[in-house]
């Protein structure tokens, strides 16, 4: 499509594409790690010069250039924000959508990780994912990709995060440390903090305020990173092997598509 004007950008779109065309001059999308939101609207100039990395990704077909960050940004905004924020307006714009920003570049970088994923897995198969891609099995690719166990722990490490970082430790109201004894006790009031919190999120921690709910940060995961994170890689297989992805493979859609998850805002059941 045509490339939008800045009055066709929402306030986030424009903060986004400003900070991106910074951090292009200074070289940040020279690493095969990140991926620009708006690469059609990077300058053309650098700070800095280029540094050279290992070609880890292979070139074949546009593998390396997999790009899925369209339907990120659109996920992130009708979807996970939704689920872990109340309506409104606190009037905070500048500093919400630097928020934003950072959590969308953090996102990006999670799933276009699949890409390396991908050509371990392909070294691992080659035989195995050229003849699948050779008949056009998209699904026969998927299912030899996916492995629930791994998927599994992330899932369960994601929920016990969320529980261990969104909530006040049980420390903060004790007094100052004045001794070594003390100073034992607050080492153990800590560990006791993170194996309550550890309790709460395999449990039922509906009734536990947070900054966040668990099982919303789980669903997240569940029913958009790692779906997302598969999806490319199917992309980069394809591509990989020498043939256009199908066309639920586009980097503007989901190839399960998610309308909702199960958010809970700010830790309210």
């Amino acid at each position: 499509g045509s490339r939008p004007t800045d009055e066709e950008l929402s306030f986030l779109e424009y903060m986004l594409t400003g900070t991106e065309a910074l951090h292009y001059a200074v070289r940040r999308y020279t690493s095969p790690e990140e991926q620009a939101f708006f690469p059609e609207r990077l300058p053309s100039d650098k700070v800095l010069e280029e540094l050279e990395f290992p070609e880890v990704l292979s070139p074949i077909g546009g593998a390396a250039d997999v790009n899925f960050n369209p339907i990120l940004l659109r996920k992130y905004i009708d979807v996970i924000v939704p689920a872990i924020t109340h309506s409104g307006d606190d009037e905070q714009h500048g500093s919400t959508a630097l928020a934003d920003i950072a959590v969308l570049q953090a996102l990006s970088r999670r799933v276009h990780y699949g890409k390396f994923v991908a050509e371990s897995k392909y070294l691992a198969d080659p035989g195995g994912y050229q003849r699948l891609v050779d008949a056009g099995d998209a699904d026969g690719v998927m299912k030899l990709l996916t492995n629930e166990a791994v998927e599994a722990k992330v899932l369960r490490r994601a929920r016990l995060k969320a529980a261990t970082y969104g909530t006040e430790p049980l420390l903060a109201e004790l007094p100052p440390i004045e001794s070594k004894t003390e100073e034992t006790s607050i080492v153990a009031a800590a560990a006791a903090s993170a194996v309550v919190a550890a309790i709460e999120a395999l449990g039922d921690d509906s009734k536990t305020e947070k900054k966040v709910c668990p099982k919303t940060v789980e669903s997240v995961y569940r029913d958009i990173i790692i779906p997302l994170t598969k999806d490319i890689e199917v992309a980069y297989l394809f591509r990989r092997c020498g043939k256009e992805p199908p066309p639920e493979y586009a980097p503007d859609r989901m190839s399960k598509d998610v309308k909702e998850i199960n958010g809970a805002a700010n830790g309210s059941a």
